[in-house]
């Protein structure tokens, strides 16, 4: 069992034990944030759709905070099995990256994650404990984005121009701007737009090991201290 820590001064959240009971818990909460955003859902409106007493809720869930953390865990780890599933017959670590790239934009446009973040980014500005859930899901996320990182390029990650944590960090503050610009409204061709770039400078800086190999290159293997990166 996971221990999902607040703050240095907050009880550790754990994730919770139940089976298909959570599950369905959970489910019930997750279409429910997407429906009326975190705001809108109340625990209630969830119990009620799981088809759960609110006890027994609460006997799972120490609060709404204490649920969405858990939405979005299962969210992030759907998102990683689609990524490894993506890229699994692949063999080139360049088209391995894209095949990523892909899939991880793929998984977001199908959902209302974006907007939902940006709304909670918003609300955690005032609020301390929804801030340190913030804070700990963001950590979530990046060591689940270096560890495919890692796996996916193998030995040509010390070739790319950054390295697997600073491509995590891009990508999450690439998310949290989509997410800002899909909650303001923006139209949807100028995310697309971006998207469309980003994956574009991905593609340049995945090509990177396979231009080095043809001229004959060498570099040092890179040093996370160096980077001032640690893991």
């Amino acid at each position: 069992m996971h221990a999902i820590s607040t703050s240095s001064n907050a009880i550790a959240f754990k994730r919770p034990e139940g089976g298909g009971q959570v599950t369905t818990i959970v489910e019930a909460a997750e279409a429910c944030f997407s429906r009326g955003g975190y705001a809108g859902a109340s625990m209630r409106e969830i119990a009620e759709r799981a088809g759960v007493s609110k006890s027994l809720l609460h006997y799972h869930f120490q609060s709404k905070e204490h649920l969405f953390v858990e939405v979005q865990i299962r969210f992030y780890e759907r998102l990683g099995a689609r990524i490894a599933a993506a890229v699994a017959p692949i063999v080139s670590g360049e088209a391995r990256g894209l095949a990523a790239f892909d899939a991880l934009f793929e998984v977001l446009r199908d959902s209302n994650d974006l907007a939902i973040q940006a709304e909670l980014w918003a609300a955690a500005l005032a609020n301390e404990k929804l801030r340190g859930h913030i804070v700990r899901l963001r950590e979530f996320f990046r060591k689940m984005l270096v560890e495919r990182i890692e796996e996916i390029l193998g030995d040509d990650r010390d070739r790319l121009p950054m390295s697997p944590e600073a491509g995590a960090d891009l990508v999450w503050a690439t998310l949290n701007g989509l997410g800002i610009e899909a909650a303001f409204g923006e139209p949807k061709e100028r995310i697309e737009r971006a998207i469309a770039t980003l994956r574009t400078l991905t593609a340049l800086a995945l090509a990177q090991p396979r231009i080095e190999r043809a001229e004959g290159l060498e570099r040092a293997p890179r040093k996370a201290a160096h980077n001032g990166e640690g893991r």
